[in-house]
């Protein structure tokens, strides 16, 4: 109870557990997804020539990242073999369908719709709140650089956050990182020697923004690096 509540407060955003779209959304985006998404991934989203989307490993994929994450990918790629010539389906068509899936997920409807300024902003999370990053996401958090048995490691590392993107920060998320506290999680940095031109000893007790694909291990979580950035030569808590 006590790391959910803390993830709450970290996150500091709306999740989908706050009734984010309208039943009236909904009720269009069911007619979309009948007609574009049904045959591959079924009537109720149990999945027939594609995955399901609904139960645990739908929301695994998914699940501590911004509602954007997978309407940029619905957006981009489905259905699945569209031709150029085919009817395209509008951005607002999309964002209807993506609150027809919350609602068979079981989210609750709220009073308004949702729109497109809040869709990076909502969090798909559980229904029992937010939780820590699964072992396996592309993430991103704040620590400070250090040494320790020859092994160079993130200490005082705030809970990793999850992110789309694998190459260098962008402004928002260097100036987010800046203002983002350290914690008290500590992970071993591997795949250093992946990322150019970076000179750990030239940042030892710097704070440092880093992404990369988190391994969740008793005792032995580490990330391995697709970036890493200093963002303060101080790393005071």
């Amino acid at each position: 109870m006590l790391i959910t509540l803390l993830l709450a407060v970290l996150l500091q955003a709306p999740t989908v557990l706050d009734g984010t779209y309208s039943d009236t959304q909904a009720a269009r985006g069911k007619a979309l997804y009948t007609a574009n998404c049904g045959t591959c991934h079924g009537d109720t989203l149990e999945g027939v020539s594609a995955p399901a989307l609904t139960g645990n490993r739908f929301l695994e994929r998914w699940r501590e990242s911004t509602l954007d994450g997978i309407y940029g990918f619905i957006r981009e790629r489905m259905p699945l073999g569209r031709s150029p010539n085919s009817t395209r389906i509008a951005d607002g068509e999309y964002l209807d369908i993506l609150t027809y899936v919350l609602k068979l997920n079981g989210y609750p409807a709220g009073p308004a719709d949702l729109t497109m300024d809040r869709v990076g902003k909502v969090i798909l999370v559980g229904k029992t709140g937010p939780l820590p990053v699964p072992d396996g996401s592309l993430v991103i958090t704040v620590g400070c650089l250090s040494q320790r048995d020859d092994t160079w490691i993130l200490s005082n590392a705030a809970e990793p956050a999850r992110t789309r993107t694998e190459g260098a920060p962008t402004t928002a998320e260097v100036k987010s990182a800046g203002e983002k506290p350290l914690g008290t999680l500590t992970f071993r940095l591997a795949d250093l020697d992946a990322v150019p031109d970076f000179a750990p000893e030239t940042h030892q007790d710097h704070k440092m923004l880093v992404k990369g694909y988190l391994v969740r291990q008793p005792n032995a979580e580490r990330i391995h690096l697709s970036s890493i950035e200093m963002i303060s030569a101080a790393c005071r808590r």
